[in-house]
């Protein structure tokens, strides 16, 4: 069967950016392992270890992407569904960047600079921002193109398959595919492979010993490592729940809802806030970040960029939220029967 001329464009840009970051990956691995005094790197036990470790999930993630591009130029039902969750987390995340680049602009601590710089930084920030507004109209298109019904019936035709009756047989059986996966799964699927995804930060937890901050209370030690470990250990209990359709699966997932929705509301608390600056500044010293020349060191101050963040972050969570138990409410006969 022909492939749709948008399908194999697609499959294209999708392999440009993952040989792209393929190359960035592998580059990065090699400054992680084997650059010593690497100034981007923080001074913290553990690190040259939690950055191989970051690395390499980016690589595998870009490997997955290129592997999808091959599979969408052989038409692979599967594929289709790929780029779906790709382009929609593409959109999501660079959309978010992209906002949040745009507002942060006038906010910018001014950093050392040696010489002078031909473009300023509220230009600088425009221009990134522009860049994630771009990469993300790219994921909105795959996610309207890939759900048309032509395409959609061009893959589900592919995927019929001619099986031979036997020996000098001279007709075959049509195979004819399974129907489709509806778009409610696919969210549900993508929110599966985000939670797995997330669990390659937990070396990072256990190695780094950060304080964690949860309703307004700092905990530290044992003890916020114990309960990040618990937090990651539900995560990867419902990313694999969810994609096998687990019924216990469902009902901590809801639960992962109340919880978040939890914590968006006690930033409302009084004093909250201030709480939170205060496990902010104590991270940033622990993580050591600062800007350095060779005239002048600069300490890097989150807080300009904190409340933009929250406000963008609790708007978006909000969101995603509504979404997610969407997603539980409407498939919710995949794991609690009909």
């Amino acid at each position: 069967m022909r492939r749709p001329a948008g399908v194999v464009v697609a499959a294209v840009v999708l392999g440009l950016m993952a040989l792209m970051g393929i190359f960035g990956g592998l580059v990065s691995m090699g400054v992680s392992i084997f650059m010593q005094n690497n100034p981007a790197m923080p001074a913290v036990p553990g690190m040259r270890a939690v950055m191989v470790l970051v690395t390499g999930t980016t690589l595998c993630f870009f490997l997955f992407c290129g592997w999808t591009a091959i599979d969408l130029l052989r038409m692979r039902r599967w594929a289709r569904y790929s780029i779906l969750v790709i382009g929609g987390l593409e959109f999501f995340f660079c959309a978010l960047l992209s906002g949040f680049m745009i507002l942060i602009r006038n906010t910018a601590p001014a950093m050392p600079q040696t010489t002078p710089s031909p473009i300023g930084m509220q230009a600088m920030f425009i221009v990134i921002g522009a860049f994630y507004g771009i990469l993300s109209l790219m994921g909105a298109w795959w996610l309207v193109y890939f759900n048309l019904a032509p395409v959609r019936s061009a893959f589900a035709g592919a995927g019929q398959q001619v099986l031979e009756a036997g020996p000098g047989a001279s007709q075959g059986v049509v195979a004819q595919a399974p129907d489709g996966t509806p778009g409610w799964r696919i969210v549900i699927v993508a929110w599966a492979c985000l939670m797995l995804f997330s669990v390659v930060g937990l070396p990072m937890v256990v190695v780094m010993h950060l304080p964690v901050f949860l309703f307004g209370v700092v905990v530290r030690g044992t003890a916020g490592t114990t309960l990040m470990v618990a937090l990651y250990a539900l995560m990867l209990y419902m990313g694999i729940g969810l994609l096998k359709k687990w019924r216990a699966a469902w009902y901590a997932a809801l639960a992962w809802q109340v919880y978040t929705v939890a914590v968006f509301v006690s930033f409302l608390v009084p004093g909250v806030w201030a709480r939170l600056m205060a496990y902010e500044q104590e991270v940033q010293g622990r993580w050591g970040l600062a800007f350095t020349t060779p005239n002048a060191t600069a300490v890097i101050d989150e807080r300009p960029f904190m409340r933009i963040g929250m406000v963008i972050g609790g708007i978006v969570g909000v969101a995603i939220v509504a979404l997610f138990t969407i997603a539980l409410f409407k498939r919710r006969e995949d794991y609690l029967g009909a």
